[in-house]
């Protein structure tokens, strides 16, 4: 009987193994396609590796570039092998390029008939998971010198569209790769966001109703894509398996809804096709009953609401056409800008479409065409917005205008226009009062988001109880920040704390220093070590490819910073700085650990950044700080702080209440100033080490 099923199960691997992924030392890249990759749908929404394990011979090819199995609700397997061709261990990583997949299960084949689980993930895991935090689906598979390996794994979406690519890639390619989309992504809905933003300013500023309804459209799809492409589990709502299972249909659904109610308005259907009325409440009421059907617990609803939102969809698109054809006949010069922005919208969804059937190969503008779509629709039909405006405030004036001819013939044309002339001064003097105070309310506001992205009191306490922070920006907003975070590398953990000095203060600053704190958050993921040098080498390079403009040129922009991270249990500390020290206290002296000199991002130095490592004792205090303090002027001497002020002003105000400490020396710094102007934003951080 064992040799019956040994000749079984052999016979099955020959058949799966009839082609094999051959990969050498080189291959950055494989897709996974054709007959390389073979599938079997289960007969159950949840089945396991012993209910499929004898269907594997009843696997078969995908015959296509990509996966796509429509609104499929049940497990479904996917077997490949590989074979390494290198005398070395390789390690690459199976990537599934749908990142709101609901769960994977992946195995390796041990000899014949085993099967040993390898990695789990998915929409519907644990965000910790995930390879690196990564917004992808990505699995990391070992392969032996000259060994052929086959891996089995099982994929549920819940019921949601079935469809992905896969492929075999190296952690070095998938890294630069990660880079390059974050930077367009990042400037994608940096788009969006302003268009957003513009719109509701505009609704604001002109009271234009159908402004507001396209600033919640904008909001809407945006929330849309970023739940499609994965950041919506990375940024917004992590773990929340519900919201992320039902953000889709949600957020479709809005945004459909959301954009009929702004087309009515737009092309003023209600004057040029009343006929179509009760076709469009007919429209809105589903949409309306499919967003409160998407947040119905069950499977089943969830079905239907995906299912409904793609069909009145559908319907949406083929019904706009004929009131938009009525409406550009009338003359219209607001739907000839709606016709080219839907249009372009309808490409992109139609390509997006054509790819993920696989008609289409995977590249650039088919991967991201939907979104490039959504932002340039987003631009045009702002402008229509506008456009629209001002040919209602063309009309306004023409009024105007008939009104002061009709004065001209009663003989008060002086009187007539002195009105006018004086209601214009105020009218200008009342305009520029309100953006000024708009754009001061915009700095404030943006002061509010600069410092929820710095630490909080409560966080950095949790984080390190004896780290004390002195923060005081030159203006509302400042390229000075502080950084504190607890990093666990293997079995140890560690505590990291940095303070930095962007380029530039005030806007541009805050700018540089949203930039730097993300790529400190991006590239302390990255670390293997605890090593502060690392960290500062990823940042740079990120800031690199980040700051490289369309023709190809450098910003000279960056940061200067001290970054320290310490292990409590061994006691071990380490250092490294770009052009910022790191003082150790004691009562009486203090000792300089001293920086790399040079900034983080460009530079003209081609220095590496030095690592500095010490053993420390309990109690012993670390000072961080920028150079906003020593390059103050002192109101009685009128000269600059500079080092050695600082130094004597820390020990001066050195107290053995590690609390009391910094307040002192901050005090000491403002009487030290007295009523001299602040030069640049102030930053220090007291840390006393536990």
């Amino acid at each position: 009987m064992k040799n019956y099923l040994l000749v079984f199960l052999l016979s099955v691997v020959h058949f799966i193994s009839n082609s094999q992924v051959s990969i050498t030392q080189h291959d950055d890249f494989l897709k996974l396609e054709e007959d390389q990759l073979r599938y079997y749908v289960a007969s159950s929404r949840e089945s396991t590796l012993q209910e499929i394990k004898p269907h594997l011979k009843a696997f078969k090819p995908i015959n296509s570039r990509m996966v796509n199995l429509g609104f499929e609700t049940k497990d479904v397997w996917f077997y490949f092998e590989t074979k390494n061709l290198s005398d070395s261990r390789l390690i690459r990583m199976l990537k599934l390029s749908n990142p709101i997949i609901d769960e994977v299960d992946v195995y390796k084949r041990i000899g014949n008939s085993t099967f040993v689980p390898i990695a789990k993930g998915g929409d519907q895991r644990p965000f910790a998971w995930r390879y690196n935090g990564n917004r992808e689906l990505i699995f990391p598979l070992r392969l032996d010198p000259h060994s052929t390996n086959g891996f089995l794994f099982r994929v549920n979406n819940g019921g949601e569209q079935f469809y992905f690519q896969s492929s075999l890639e190296k952690g070095s390619y998938i890294q630069v790769k990660h880079g390059n989309k974050q930077v367009f992504y990042g400037l994608l809905f940096g788009v969006m966001i302003f268009i957003i933003i513009l719109n509701l300013a505009i609704g604001i500023l002109f009271r234009q109703r159908i402004a507001y309804i396209y600033t919640l459209y904008g909001a809407s799809f945006t929330l849309l894509q970023m739940s499609l492409l994965g950041f919506g589990t990375t940024w917004l709502w992590t773990d929340q398996y519900f919201i992320s299972n039902r953000a889709n249909p949600f957020f479709a659904s809005l945004g459909v809804l959301f954009f009929l109610n702004f087309t009515y308005r737009y092309l003023e259907l209600q004057i040029n096709t009343p006929k179509i009325k009760p076709i469009v409440r007919f429209i809105q009421t589903v949409l309306l009953i499919n967003v409160v059907i998407s947040l119905i617990p069950g499977t089943t609803f969830m079905n239907i609401s995906a299912v409904t939102v793609n069909a009145m969809t559908l319907i949406l698109n083929l019904f706009i056409i004929y009131p938009l054809i009525v409406t550009l006949r009338t003359g219209s010069r607001t739907a000839k800008s709606y016709l080219i922005a839907f249009s372009i919208l309808q490409i992109s969804v139609f390509a997006f479409v054509l790819r993920n059937f696989g008609v289409i190969p995977n590249s650039f503008l088919a991967d991201n065409g939907l979104q490039i779509g959504f932002a340039v629709e987003m631009i045009i039909l702002t402008f229509g917005i506008l456009q629209r405006f001002k040919i209602m405030n063309d009309a306004s004036i023409s009024v105007l205008a008939e009104a002061n001819e009709l004065k001209e013939n009663l003989n008060i044309q002086l009187e007539a226009e002195v009105e006018l002339r004086t209601k214009e001064v105020i009218e200008q003097r009342n305009e520029l009062e309100q953006k000024n105070a708009e754009i001061t309310s915009s700095i404030q506001y943006a002061k509010r988001i600069q410092n929820a992205l710095l630490p909080s009191n409560s966080y950095y306490k949790n984080l390190i109880p004896n780290l004390k922070v002195f923060y005081y920006p030159k203006d509302i907003v400042a390229g000075d920040f502080y950084w504190v975070k607890r990093i666990r590398i293997g079995d140890e953990v560690w505590k990291f704390a940095a303070v930095a000095d962007c380029t530039g203060h005030g806007v541009p600053g805050a700018m540089m220093s949203v930039l730097c704190m993300n790529a400190l958050n991006e590239s302390s993921r990255l670390l293997e070590i605890a090593d502060p040098a690392d960290l500062l080498t990823r940042v740079s390079s990120y800031l690199k490819n980040y700051l490289l403009t369309t023709d190809g040129m450098e910003l000279s922009d960056g940061m200067d910073i001290s970054v320290v991270c310490y292990n409590a249990e061994k006691q071990i500390l380490r250092f490294c700085g770009a052009n910022n020290p790191l003082w150790i206290l004691n009562s009486d002296e203090i000792k300089v650990l001293k920086p790399t000199k040079r900034p983080v991002g460009k530079s003209e130095s081609s220095l590496a950044f030095e690592l500095h490592e010490m053993s420390y004792e309990k109690n012993q205090r670390i000072l961080l700080f920028s150079d906003g303090c020593i390059d103050q002027f002192g109101e009685k001497t009128g000269k600059k702080l500079k080092t050695p002020g600082l130094k004597k002003l820390v020990l001066d105000q050195y107290d053995a209440n590690p609390q009391n400490h910094l307040k002192q020396i901050e005090q000491s710094l403002f009487r030290w100033m007295g009523s001299e102007e602040q030069l640049d934003d102030i930053c220090m951080m007291l840390i006393d080490l536990d």
